[in-house]
């Protein structure tokens, strides 16, 4: 029943926003000054990159008197709009942080011209020089918007070659480890999007650098958003082109160590149809090594065990990932765009794992030798439909999307085990199959309208539907009779579906000459989830009414100065994997069981950002503090029972805790040939509830400082600095068993330097990059783990020292494409 009345309300919706359309599209007739209603319109763009630039202050005054008569914000269009005008002389100033303010004299209201439409109106970066002439047509490497930060992929030489998880590793406030585990902030529960919609990928290693235009990064998104994601979102917005004709780029790369990848974007426009398609391949060889010390106490500590393991192992990965759609522009208000991805990966392992085990009480020995090769093939497809409809109104807006995936996965693990216990040997042959797929189904409608003076409200209906089957089948070789034996005790099968249905309705509007901004908003989420294990038949059904409010309000006293404040509430789901309540058991000495029962975790979040805008000079300031309730940890005990030992690892929910940070992002112009990114995070947790004695409380700090020079006309050099302090993990993500730190570990320092260069020949047609990632080879992980009976110390690299060449080629100038065309009254040009 309740689907039902969500998609006639979503139908409702519908009909509503086109009757409107239609209403605004009859116009008036007739005049009457006692209604006189003077408007005026106009859309605020980037100077440069030709977009439309959100919450820029637009604020009208009369010609005689300078009194201010009202303001407005723009909308994410750059879009305004500015009604119940009187006739008289105007004049307006538009103003944004980190841009030239600009006014617009001699506007005249009238009962002959009560619509005033002041066109498109182009407003330049506060660093760039307002007298040259000539204004280089391309994008800045990293932009500060009011909510949220834009970092742009094309000018990062030091992620040529490379793939999402280098893009990410370079982002202030983002870390991403050796295993590709992705943190905001110092914590991996994060939300990551693509092309604002859920990823589908089981890494972002299978995702190609070249495919990605920006990165967004928002710490405290609004109501608009879905709620997952404890620290806030990464979208990661793919590479698409809309400009008249035909463009396109190829790209070629090969590494050090057997990594090749090529990529080509294609881009056609002609009328009212815009067609593009990319295609991408990748294949790559990765040697991974790591070492490992348990000892577990006993009686008190009279007694103990020792476990040493060394592995070492090697990866190959094949993935081509071809992206194609459409947009028909059915009028300049109305289009529709369809969009398919196809994602095929191959992902081979073989890994050796040596282990030693004794005992002093009994004196008993144990060496396992492990030997697997696992190969993993998956298929993934994605479709989405976008309609979008503008109005006559600036910033009125609708759209309606309908998008659909599915990911299949097979996994197959051949494993040989071979054993001495006490000079005794024996010999096992094993094999686990996996079987799984996860569908999502999601339908949404979102409207946005001018409301009252200057304000703007924007509401929207969201259904996600969700279902997701794996089958771990466990076989173990009779030697007697040379069959394959099912292992139940080993085996599984779990299901789990979901369906989250939400609405949400946001009011933004601005005081007191534009120099106060604000946003309100509220999200409401109903939640329908039911997890089946079936070998076990254990079900647990969930139902959840969630709300979600938001708030954000930012003071601008002068085009220098922005100071913002923000709140939002969210939500930390468990996934798939951490629900399962079957006891896993292939490894003999680490074992895993899920918890169907752990709860979500919901976090408040306040954040407080200062932004300074100087011509050469950029710096944004920000602390934060997050309170977070039902809070996931990874739960370590040593099962003293069995005779291996093993370390069992599960989740449970503890009562809270609590996230303090700080962060800084520099940006600096020493020279025309010469400028800095830097940018430092200091992050303090503490937990509260079932934690061991030092695993309680924590604090770390990161920093980053990427160099750029310019050498002549043509040349880019790049050197890029990390380094992580040591830190105490609190808090799990609730995402995997596999990683380290958790509520009971502890990682040390790790530190890199990348270094990269790019040459633009055949007059910029073709670009050839150079790129050394982890120059001095001292990316290595090293952790510990501990409880009341145990402590493992660990440390694990892989080859991070590659380099890379690579060619591009642009055809019709893909990348740096630009209108020529400019704003009548603008004192400069934009060039190619």
């Amino acid at each position: 029943m309740k689907k039902i009345f969500f998609l006639f309300t979503l139908i409702s919706l519908t009909y509503i926003a086109m009757a409107q359309g239609n209403m605004q599209g009859q116009g008036r007739q007739g005049f009457d000054m006692s209604n006189f209603n003077g408007i005026i319109t106009g859309k605020v763009i980037d100077s440069l990159d030709r977009t439309g630039v959100e919450f820029a202050n637009i604020a009208l005054y009369k010609l005689k008197d300078s009194s201010l008569v009202t303001g407005t914000l723009t909308d994410a269009s750059g879009s305004f709009m500015l009604e119940k005008l009187m006739p008289g002389r105007y004049y307006i100033d538009v103003k944004f942080i980190g841009y030239q303010s600009r006014r617009l004299n001699g506007i005249i209201v009238s009962p002959r011209s009560p619509k005033v439409d002041l066109g498109t109106l182009s407003i330049l970066a506060a660093s760039e020089n307002i007298d040259a002439v000539v204004v280089t047509g391309e994008k800045k490497m990293l932009l500060h918007n009011l909510d949220k930060k834009v970092f742009n992929v094309d000018k990062d030489i030091a992620v040529e070659g490379g793939t999402a998880a280098d893009v990410l590793q370079n982002i202030p406030s983002v870390e991403v480890d050796a295993d590709g585990n992705v943190s905001l902030r110092g914590s991996s529960n994060v939300n990551i999007l693509i092309d604002g919609r859920p990823s589908m990928l089981n890494s972002m290693e299978e995702l190609p650098a070249q495919m990605i235009d920006r990165v967004e990064v928002i710490t405290n998104p609004s109501a608009k958003y879905d709620p997952d994601g404890i620290t806030g979102i990464i979208n990661i917005v793919l590479k698409k082109r809309k400009e008249a004709g035909y463009n396109g780029m190829v790209s070629l790369n090969a590494g050090t160590g057997n990594k090749y990848n090529a990529s080509v974007n294609m881009n056609w426009r002609q009328d009212k149809v815009n067609v593009f398609a990319n295609y991408s391949f990748r294949r790559g060889q990765m040697n991974r090594y790591s070492i490992g010390d348990r000892i577990t106490l006993f009686n008190g500590g009279a007694d103990s065990s020792f476990l040493s393991q060394n592995s070492d192992g090697q990866s190959k990965m094949l993935f081509h990932n071809i992206r194609g759609g459409f947009d028909y522009f059915f009028d300049p208000k109305t289009t529709l765009s369809f969009t398919g991805n196809l994602n095929f990966r191959s992902f081979d392992m073989d890994n050796n794992v040596l282990s030693n085990s004794y005992s002093n009480f009994n004196s008993n020995t144990l060496q396992n030798t492990r030997s697997s090769l696992n190969t993993n093939d998956g298929l993934g497809h994605e479709y989405s439909l976008n309609f979008k409809r503008t109005y006559d109104i600036p910033g009125k807006e609708w759209t309606a999307d309908a998008f659909f995936s599915r990911n299949t996965n097979n996994n197959l693990n051949n494993i040989n085990q071979q054993e001495v216990f006490n000079t005794v040997p024996s010999n096992a042959l094993e094999r686990a199959k996996t079987d799984g797929w996860m569908n999502t189904f999601t339908v949404q409608t979102d409207y946005v309208t001018p409301f009252g003076n200057g304000g703007r409200i924007e509401s929207g209906l969201k259904a996600q539907i969700r279902r997701s089957d794996a089958d771990y089948a466990y076989t173990i070789f009779n030697t007697s009779t040379s069959t394959w034996d099912f292992d139940a005790n080993r085996s599984n099968h779990f299901v789990y579906s979901e369906e989250i249905y939400s609405a949400y309705g946001i009011y933004s509007n601005s005081f007191a000459s534009g120099k106060f901004s604000y946003q309100l908003g509220l999200r409401v989420e109903d939640q329908h989830a039911k997890s089946d294990q079936r070998t076990t038949n254990q079900v647990a059904d969930v139902n959840r009414l969630n709300l979600f409010p938001t708030a954000h309000i930012r003071w601008e006293p002068n085009p220098v100065n922005s100071l913002q404040l923000s709140y939002s509430r969210r939500v930390n789901r468990p996934s798939v994997m951490v629900l399962n309540p079957f006891l896993n058991t292939s490894d003999k000495f680490n074992w895993s069981q899920g918890n169907p029962y752990l709860e979500p975790e919901f976090t408040s979040s306040i954040d407080l950002s200062h932004n300074l805008n100087f011509p050469k000079t950029k710096i944004t300031t920000s602390v934060y503090y997050r309170d977070t309730r039902n809070g996931f940890s990874r739960k370590m005990t040593v099962i003293d029972t069995v005779a291996s030992q093993p370390t069992l690892t599960t989740f449970i929910n503890l009562s809270h805790y609590e996230n303090i940070g700080a962060e800084a992002v520099v940006t600096q112009n020493i020279a025309k040939w010469w400028r800095l990114n830097a940018s430092y995070s200091y992050y303090y947790s503490k937990l509260f509830g079932d934690v061991v004695s030092g695993a309680n409380e924590g604090r770390s700090w990161n920093a980053k400082l990427a160099s750029f020079f310019t050498i002549g006309k043509n040349v880019d050099i790049q050197l890029t600095g990390n380094y992580r302090a040591p830190s105490i993990t609190v808090g799990g993500s609730g995402r995997g068993f596999h990683m380290e730190g958790g509520a009971q570990g502890k990682s040390k320092e790790m530190y890199w330097v990348d270094l990269g260069a790019r040459i633009n020949v055949l007059n910029k047609k073709g670009t050839i990059t150079v790129r050394v990632s982890d120059i001095f080879n001292t990316q290595k992980m090293k952790y510990s783990s501990w409880d009341t009976n145990f402590y493992s110390y660990n440390e694990s690299w892989r080859d991070s020292r590659v380099i890379f060449v690579g060619f591009s080629y642009r055809i019709n100038n893909y990348r740096m494409r630009q209108e020529k065309k400019v704003d009548s009254d603008d004192s400069f040009d934009i060039t190619e």
